[in-house]
């Protein structure tokens, strides 16, 4: 992107230098020529600048942010272990164990998308993990059994709350939803759970360095 940022800003001042130069130019031809050649640069800066913009705005859309690595281990049946790392800025946190029943484990929470407007000058999308909980791929299973879940950073969020009961109110808000992510409980595996625009995503990862 920085390629395209310098490009748009010596045509811009090219352009700007091309113009100067037909206002002072004696001749009507040589000022036509100054001006279609300041006109032209002056074209290039404003694609370049409109390329820009999209490119973050793709950037912005399409990135995804990590929140936490995730461990289980099995500790009976149907029982497991869940470690919650969280990651601030891409550094782990405090390890938090969960004691959760299923066979599987899913992380929800809020989320709220911005205004194409926002998104296009980098702004990342709000969210906040409220809630860890077990489950069984069974749905018969599921049925039978109480579910086990835990609350996380407070649990009930009401910014997401407010943002959502606002949202048709609100220019900058393009829409505010929940979100969840599931996986099956797998030991040999470290997970780490990121955020995206479109929600909650799970994927394998490499074990964090111990903590110091």
């Amino acid at each position: 992107m920085g390629w395209v940022v310098l490009l748009g800003s010596l045509s811009a001042l090219v352009g700007a230098w091309q113009l100067g130069l037909a206002l002072s130019r004696p001749g009507l031809l040589g000022r036509l020529r100054r001006l279609v050649m300041g006109l032209t640069f002056g074209l290039v800066a404003t694609l370049s600048l409109g390329l820009v913009v999209a490119l973050r705005s793709f950037e912005a859309f399409a990135a995804s942010h990590p929140v936490a690595l995730v461990e289980c281990r099995w500790v009976g049946e149907k029982t497991f272990d869940l470690q919650w790392i969280a990651l601030h800025e891409g550094t782990p946190q405090e390890p938090l164990t969960i004691r959760l029943k299923g066979d599987q484990w899913s992380v929800s929470g809020g989320i709220v998308k911005w205004h194409p407007w926002l998104t296009a000058l980098g702004m990342p999308s709000y969210q906040k993990v409220t809630r860890i909980s077990g489950r069984y791929a069974a749905v018969q299973e599921e049925i039978a059994h109480l579910p086990t879940a835990v609350e996380l950073n407070g649990g009930f969020d009401r910014v997401w709350e407010w943002l959502y009961r606002l949202d048709p109110y609100l220019p900058f808000v393009e829409a505010a939803y929940g979100s969840a992510a599931f996986l099956s409980v797998n030991p040999a595996v470290v997970h780490q759970v990121d955020v995206a625009p479109s929600g909650y995503l799970i994927r394998h990862t490499r074990r964090p360095p111990p903590r110091t």
